[in-house]
């Protein structure tokens, strides 16, 4: 009886490591960059920054909070061509093949 117990404590507690170990490998920490904003199209709300090997990078955020939207109409071509700071990380989506979509968290206007 107790090696019995003993082997499903054992089992359970590897089962928790384990899904402990995956839900890290899948959290992306949220990057900071300064982005200038391209643009907004059907496809979502564009920016382009350097990265830390300074190459240019573009990122379309198709998920983008109301807070954010009710701060900034980014919709309105006044803020195209400004610069942002912005914090954005990833979010998996449901299917399959769980891609990684860009959200942006936080944005604040450099001027």
């Amino acid at each position: 009886m107790k090696q019995g117990i003993l082997k499903a404590v054992f089992i359970l507690f590897i089962g928790v490591n384990l899904a402990l170990t995956i839900n890290k490998e899948h959290s992306i920490e949220p990057k900071k960059v300064v982005a200038t904003f391209n643009g907004y199209d059907e496809n979502g709300y564009t920016f382009s920054f350097l990265n830390e090997d300074d190459y240019e990078e573009v990122i379309t955020f198709e998920i983008v909070s109301e807070k954010i939207l009710s701060a900034y109409n980014l919709k309105d071509n006044k803020f195209i061509d400004q610069e942002f700071e912005i914090t954005y990380d990833y979010q998996i989506t449901d299917s399959d093949d769980e891609v990684e979509v860009p959200v942006l968290q936080t944005i604040k206007l450099i001027e």
